[in-house]
């Protein structure tokens, strides 16, 4: 194969094409310029996901997704570990189609829908090609990460819609100097926020944006006051977040903390640590993640960055709309890579960061591919035999061409694999590695549990109740027992941090102390969980049918008693 950045003449060569009323020989992809073909692709895969997640999905919801449908039950201006916008979004679909697993997750295939047009339309609008568009929301739909924000409904999916829609507004108002578009990004901003809080790392590359290319921005007179609007927008967004949280003396703000391992945090910090410590592993582990959620896709993020930067000096137009590409994506990656030094982040959380670099993914492939072409079409030209100009193959191969054509695979691959992980796991060998666990038969453990409390019932004349260590698992057994009845997480009365069952009023232990007392209940938790304490008697009974998850035992326990003492305060 040909090197991936090449020399810089040839770089240069290549790096950018003008678009043209017809497509010039050798030109990839030219029926992929109206926008029809991108709104008619994203419009066939998102109604193949909604198609799929009514009648043929065979999981049922996952913990987060459990959780955040338990929000949705009791709304609010704000929660303990996020804003209100996951809750917000679900309730309107529950309520409209009723407690049922696809409704919980038909605003994942929507919010992926609307988060590739976006992609979609900035790339267009920075390349100045279709085919850049629609090659980007190819990119978008192939990498492993966005794949399952399209079909699992987490605050993810939303929080990349508002990123991208972000971003394009930010672009539109920077770089094309369109007044009305700063209320539109302080909209996407505030938006953004309800559902994560890392939405405002989006601003620091817009920022950055703006001071290197402060000379060619095209601010008009009107730009002063669609700013001030823009600024009302995000804060009228934000003000549920920061009232709940002043009225409930700030959690969020300690659980952020938390997450950082930081005092002021809510949870503990370990005394006599010596200050500063960092495992290798820890960005080690990071930077793996993000290629295997990436995929290859990030060889044609990475091979087109370094071509703009080489030709840098050679279109500035293209230069500009290549570096906001990068920019709005940099200082996500890059602080949770610095996270990775205090702590181990999780590869999803820098996932709005690969959203813009799409359409660097999507210029490659347009850009790489019409190149390959040309010189397939030269190499075919030669008289016969003619000379092996591949590695593989005897034709001329590309890093562009190669990385495209396997991100198709891998993506196609993948994409099919998602929807039936039950087949994969029944493989040899591949099917030990299937997270099967997380996505079945949460019913089926349920219903056991469901058992328990009815022979719970027959045995003590009293109406039991479900107690559980984890929230994620309080909540699927709130989504799955008959009737949806309140269930209990005594995660803080543990002595670990609190959950947003601490908050509402019908699920705190504490203030709920009185009502439970004397009652059996099913309890499920770790190995060591110490069931004894808040209750007079507990019958182990083992992992309940269903639970794929070690450790996690049930009890029958009997005569609830309460925790002694608030050491979940």
């Amino acid at each position: 194969m040909s090197s991936a950045l090449d020399t810089q003449a040839a770089a240069c060569r290549a790096g950018s094409e003008v678009v043209g009323p017809s497509p010039r020989p050798g030109e990839f992809a030219p029926w992929a310029r109206p926008w029809r073909a991108t709104l008619g692709l994203v419009a066939i895969v998102t109604l193949l996901r909604i198609v799929y997640l009514v009648w043929f999905c065979p999981y049922t919801l996952v913990e987060d997704e459990a959780h955040y449908w338990e929000w949705s039950r009791r709304l609010d201006l704000s929660y303990y570990s996020k804003g209100p916008g996951i809750a917000w979004t679900i309730a309107a679909s529950v309520r409209t189609f009723g407690d049922i697993e696809w409704a919980v997750r038909l605003p994942a295939a929507l919010a992926s829908g609307v988060a590739c047009l976006a992609v979609a339309g900035l790339a267009r609008d920075a390349s100045r090609d279709g085919r850049v568009g629609f090659l980007a929301a190819c990119c978008f739909l192939l990498a492993p990460m966005f794949q399952i924000l399209g079909l699992v409904m987490t605050i993810d999916g939303p929080y990349a819609a508002c990123w991208a829609l972000a971003c394009w507004a930010a672009w539109r108002a920077l770089a094309r100097g369109n007044a009305w578009a700063w209320p539109a990004l302080g909209l996407a901003v505030g938006a953004g926020v309800l559902y994560k809080y890392t939405m405002l790392l989006a601003l620091p590359g817009f920022l950055a944006f703006g001071l290197l290319w402060r000379r060619d921005l095209r601010l008009g007179p009107r730009h002063g006051l669609a700013m001030v609007a823009s600024l009302a927008c995000f804060a009228l967004a934000v003000t549920p977040i920061i009232v709940w949280n002043q009225r409930e003396g700030w959690p969020t703000a300690r659980h952020l903390l938390g997450h950082l391992g930081v005092r002021g945090g809510d949870m503990p910090v370990v005394q006599g640590a010596g200050g500063w410590t960092y495992r290798p592993k820890w960005t080690l582990s990071f930077l793996g993640s993000q290629i295997g959620l990436m995929g290859p896709i990030i060889v044609l993020v990475a091979i087109e960055a370094g071509r703009a930067w080489l030709c840098r000096a050679g279109d500035r137009e293209t230069w500009r709309a290549k570096s906001f590409l990068l920019l709005c994506g940099a200082p996500m990656i890059a602080f949770y890579l610095l996270v990775s030094l205090v702590a181990e982040p999780e590869g999803n959380w820098t996932l709005a960061g690969w959203i813009t670099p799409m359409g660097l993914a999507g210029w490659r492939v347009v850009e790489g591919m019409t190149t390959w072409r040309q010189r397939v079409a030269a190499w075919r030209a030669l008289p016969v035999p003619r000379p092996w100009r591949g590695v593989y193959r005897r034709r001329p191969e590309t890093w562009s061409q190669a990385s495209w054509f396997i991100a198709v695979f891998i993506g196609v691959a993948m994409g099919l694999g998602l929807l039936r992980l039950d087949l994969l796991a029944r493989l040899p060998v591949v099917g030990r590695l299937v997270p099967l666990g997380r996505f079945t038969d949460a019913d089926v453990m349920v219903a056991s549990a469901a058992r328990l409390a009815d022979e719970l019932r027959a045995e003590t004349g009293l109406e039991p109740f479900h107690i559980l260590t984890f929230y994620g698992r309080a909540s699927q057994f709130a989504f799955y027992l008959p009737g949806h009845p309140v269930v209990y997480c005594s995660t803080s009365l543990m002595g670990s941090r609190r959950t947003q069952y601490d908050y509402w009023a019908d699920t705190d232990l504490r203030r709920n102390e009185s009502l439970l007392r004397g009652r059996p209940a099913v309890a499920v938790g770790g190995r060591d969980a110490p069931w004894a304490v808040p209750f007079e008697r507990v019958e182990p009974v083992g992992t309940l049918p269903g639970d794929r998850k070690r450790d996690r035992p049930a009890v029958k326990a009997y005569g609830y008693r309460g925790f002694p003492g608030r050491s979940g305060e």
